[in-house]
């Protein structure tokens, strides 16, 4: 603790408020975005933080490309400034520019990052916007601010920013094999034995975690790191 020096981003000023409160005392200092951090080495995990930002989305009509905007509360549609490639009427594109900004940043900084979260492998057409509210499905423009808003993560898009920035790109994975070559099921093991009264809650949690029909396969697992660095334990075949 003494030697770390702590670094927020935070875009939220009630939540800015609430950490400043809860920091006081331990030097903490806040920036508005990611290009403001202090120079120097950095390791970042990107759990589920890639989802959460936003997306623009986009739909084939017969007289061309249209963007979706959010107006009274209602999707609409406008003519796309943004060249795309030909699809049949009705297909949908996603672009996670806000993602791809972030990845450029950590890029060209050499930052170590770590992302867990969930999306395909390569680019592709769909519709993956969703909201969840109470660990239940729910309408995106239904009661905004009360459900958290999420679409997959483009590996194929991140993994090609952040080559063209100059780091090295391990990945994407799924996330079970990823944990596997961890030890995951092996650690888990190890606490269920000495923690026998959550030892079904330990083991489900691992099997949740890393099985094809749960997490395992939806997940994806990647590393951006300086190119002098070796292949991070767990990237390894």
């Amino acid at each position: 603790a003494q030697a770390a020096r702590i670094a927020l981003v935070e875009t939220s000023p009630s939540m800015e408020a609430q950490q400043r409160a809860r920091l006081a005392g331990v030097g903490a200092t806040w920036h508005a975005d990611l290009r403001a951090l202090p120079a120097g080495p950095a390791i970042i995990i990107a759990n589920e933080f890639l989802d959460a930002l936003p997306i623009r989305q986009f739909i084939r009509r017969a007289e061309g490309w249209m963007e979706r905007f959010v107006a009274d509360g209602t999707f609409v549609e406008q003519p796309a400034d943004t060249a795309l490639p030909d699809a049949p009427d009705d297909t949908i594109i996603e672009r996670g520019d806000a993602a791809r900004e972030v990845v450029a940043t950590l890029a060209a900084r050499r930052a170590t990052t770590l992302v867990l979260d969930y999306g395909p492998t390569e680019s592709g057409f769909g519709d993956s916007l969703q909201a969840v509210r109470a660990h239940a499905r729910a309408e995106p423009l239904a009661a905004p601010g009360t459900a958290d808003l999420t679409a997959h993560v483009d590996f194929g898009a991140i993994a090609a920013i952040a080559r063209a920035g100059g780091a090295r790109v391990h990945g994407a994975i799924p996330q079970g094999l990823f944990l596997q070559r961890l030890g995951l099921m092996t650690r888990a093991a190890m606490l269920a034995q000495s923690a026998p009264r959550q030892a079904g809650l330990i083991l489900s949690g691992a099997q949740r975690l890393t099985a094809p029909e749960g997490m395992g396969r939806l997940f994806k697992a990647m590393c951006l790191c300086d190119p002098a660095m070796p292949t991070p334990i767990g990237f390894d075949a």
